[in-house]
């Protein structure tokens, strides 16, 4: 029966995807999460169970409304999908644990983020806010647990003394990543005329600092999303759907970038760095 167990993880994640979905949609509008009820937006019709069957009903009913035929987006499948996967991956990596949830919720928080900032290129500080105290958290529980040697140290000498200052990981890495998105936004706006990193970008950079700490993983985390940014805009250019002047949306590479980190660093990680170090 293992395989109804993981369809269950599978179907878990996908409903939450749902109302991932509600939220892409409606929280850059500023409407509620929660009322109305789910609708059609063409006829009005209430959607009930039978419509809101995650991947099945779209599936089933061919992408469109039950009750006047408008055809819905496929994107509402593609999140209930990812997150569905998302829940099982990760239970598979990590299993049935605490760092497991963690992650997911982190993971959750970035798919919001993607589509919310690709939609309408905009960070909802909320998400941001939770995946930097789910960070903060985790860190806290790893000094409990393991003390100094889960900090970060910094040693000085005062006159014949030494003394050494120990900081917890998560916030030198979220003033770390926020500060080298800073720093980024600054060179391309002095080399392109023009503001080219929003405070969303970097508050979602030093969020991830706090779940990644400072060191490799951030390092690499930042390094994916900056060259998936530079192939997608090259790439939008050629396509001549993007001027060089046009602002491109970078919170969809932070987000796809961090989910990859979360769940495969232990690959991800040494391939990035033995090409971009010496």
């Amino acid at each position: 029966m293992e395989w109804l167990l993981w369809l269950l993880v599978f179907m878990l994640g996908a409903a939450l995807g749902s109302f991932a979905n509600v939220v892409i949609y409606r929280l850059p509008l500023a409407e509620s999460v929660v009322t109305p009820p789910s609708h059609c937006f063409s006829c009005g019709a209430r959607l009930t169970v039978l419509d809101l069957v995650p991947v099945l009903s779209y599936l089933l009913l061919r992408g469109r409304c039950r009750h006047c035929g408008h055809r819905f987006s496929a994107r509402y499948a593609l999140v209930e999908t990812v997150c569905g996967l998302l829940a099982m991956g990760i239970l598979l990596l990590l299993g049935p644990t605490w760092q497991a949830l963690a992650t997911f919720v982190i993971c959750y928080c970035l798919v919001i983020i993607l589509f919310i900032d690709l939609d309408h290129m905009i960070i909802p500080d909320e998400f941001v806010g939770i995946i930097a105290v789910v960070g903060v958290a985790l860190d806290v529980a790893e000094l409990v647990r393991r003390g100094a040697p889960a900090a970060v140290s910094f040693s000085e000498w005062v006159g014949p003394t030494a003394f050494t200052v120990y900081l917890p990981r998560s916030l030198v890495g979220l003033v770390g990543g926020a500060g080298l998105l800073l720093l980024l936004g600054f060179v391309f706006e002095k080399a392109l005329g023009k503001p080219s990193m929003g405070g969303g970008d970097v508050k979602l950079a030093g969020a991830m600092g706090a779940v990644l700490g400072p060191g490799y993983h951030f390092l690499s985390y930042f390094l994916l999303a900056v060259v998936a940014g530079a192939v997608v805009g090259v790439a939008l250019m050629a396509l001549r759907l993007r001027g060089r002047r046009d602002y491109i949306p970078f919170g969809p590479m932070l987000a796809a970038a961090g989910i990859a980190v979360l769940l495969f660093g232990d690959t991800i990680v040494p391939w990035v760095i033995a090409r971009f170090t010496l």
